[in-house]
């Protein structure tokens, strides 16, 4: 089976690297010389295991980090989500050791625990992550340098991949159902069976010669551009955590990616509510330098109604994208692949397995544009007309027939729902200050002082990585 994936950047060298690695198809990647690879520092989330797992490249792990100037991730830090100064929150990987309805309990008797230390009392990954310690015995994700990332899948697993450099202009099709090959820019043509569109927020095949159409996010989220750039470390020791950290500023959030080198950054924003320059001068005034390079990046968020189409797949930004407040632009590009390559690894596929697919693939979508929502529907800040809309914005409980805001309105209201141990909710929830208990049920049984004495003796992300880094 032959298979033409448009596009390179991380989605396309990780299809590639799916396809040769799980199926051991006919590849061929096209990639356009004149579009720049889109990336700054990518974030990861624990499920980016599952992948590294399923290709069967764990044993290159120490390899992969080297080459993309990679850190370890234990948590994501929330700042200033729930009130202008209300501090930080953690959602830490893993399952939770401890029952939450313990912490909660506790609280309601008492009053003397805090929501900001919520996840250090109850995972002690949290703790990990909020001292700035490296486990690997514990449950962790990856910071990398996305270009790296992709340069190093294609020199490492992609040595059989035909790499054509060239525009696509065109398709042709026979059966007006099917793509039967496409077009480059100097008249030749690329047969293949299968058709993967990983072209980014063009979405080249399945948005202009598809035409499926796309589902906007714009009734739940504000945010719709990203200004990015990369900073030098002032303080490399204290600055390189096991953390993303994502800011709430004035009209959105910065996030913070601790890379080798450097330090990915990005002010996700609303261009409802400030102007392209405003938003600009508002992230030099965070990161407090304009001695670096700037790229401004459009975002459409959202999703096509369908992902697969007859024999064209997208698979990355051309599918969708929401924006990236819980690392979850990768995550879409490895499930998604997870779930190709297991619904081909018989054959073509029949109609009824393309639609369970698109399914799947639109319930994700929907499911993880209502848990980063819930990150602004449940704050407390009205500073500024961004923050009041948040504060104020109405949201349809039904709007998403499969989960919707309706699962989170049950899991607040349902204990054993709400602190779910593999459930991320209860973690942002809780850290917003949001109380699942109307009467104390649970005793609570402190364990961060074992806890503390444990994580004192690992090392620093600073120490783990200068060691990893100068070794020959």
């Amino acid at each position: 089976m032959k298979v033409c994936i448009v596009g390179g950047g991380s989605s396309g060298w990780m299809t590639a690297t799916t396809f040769r690695k799980k199926l051991d198809y006919e590849v061929t990647l096209i990639e356009s010389p004149n579009v720049p690879i889109s990336g700054v520092g990518e974030s990861t989330l624990q499920h980016f295991q599952r992948w590294i797992d399923f290709v069967g490249i764990r044993e290159d792990e120490d390899e992969f980090i080297k080459e993309t100037s990679g850190t370890i991730k234990h948590a994501i830090k929330f700042t200033n989500f729930l009130e202008k100064n209300s501090g930080s929150f953690y959602y830490p990987f893993g399952l939770s050791p401890k029952d939450p309805n313990g912490w909660w309990s506790e609280q309601l008797r008492t009053g003397r625990l805090h929501h900001n230390e919520y996840a250090q009392n109850i995972n002690h990954v949290a703790l990990i992550a909020a001292r700035g310690k490296v486990d690997l015995n514990s449950d962790y994700a990856y910071h990398f340098d996305a270009i790296k990332y992709g340069q190093f899948l294609k020199r490492k697993y992609c040595q059989k991949v035909e790499h054509i450099r060239a525009n696509v202009v065109n398709y042709v099709t026979k059966d007006r159902t099917n793509f039967y090959s496409l077009v480059l820019d100097d008249g030749s043509e690329v047969e293949a069976d299968l058709f993967i569109d990983c072209t980014g927020f063009a979405a080249k095949l399945i948005g202009e010669f598809v035409e499926e159409p796309f589902v906007s996010f714009d009734h739940v989220l504000f945010n719709d551009s990203a200004w990015t750039t990369h900073i030098p470390y002032k303080d490399k020791a204290k600055e390189l955590t096991s953390v993303t950290e994502c800011t709430a500023i004035e009209n959105g959030w910065v996030w913070n990616i601790p890379l080798w080198d450097n330090v990915g950054t990005g002010y996700v924003y609303s261009s409802k509510h400030i102007s392209k320059e405003d938003a600009k001068q508002q992230f030099i005034n965070h990161i407090g330098t304009d001695e670096v390079e700037f790229k401004h990046i459009p975002m459409r968020i959202g999703r096509h109604e369908n992902t697969w189409v007859s024999n064209v797949v997208a698979i990355g930004l051309s599918a969708g994208f929401v924006e990236p407040l819980e690392s979850n632009g990768l995550i879409m590009v490895h499930d998604n692949l997870i779930k190709l390559a297991k619904t081909l690894r018989r054959g073509p596929a029949s109609q009824l397995l393309k639609e369970m697919y698109n399914a799947d693939v639109r319930r994700d979508f929907d499911q993880t544009a209502d848990f980063i929502a819930i990150h602004y529907a449940f704050t407390q800040r009205k500073d500024t007309p961004y923050w009041k809309d948040c504060f104020n914005r109405s949201y349809d409980l039904n709007q998403f027939w499969h989960y919707g805001m309706r699962a989170y309105s049950r899991e607040m209201h349902l204990s054993n729902m709400y602190t779910h141990p593999e459930s991320g909710f209860h973690y942002v929830a809780s850290g917003m200050n949001i109380c699942p208990l109307t009467e104390p049920i649970h005793d609570y049984v402190d364990h961060v002082g074992e806890w503390e004495a444990a994580v004192k003796q690992l090392p620093t992300g600073y120490e783990y990585f200068t060691s990893k880094y100068q070794k020959e």
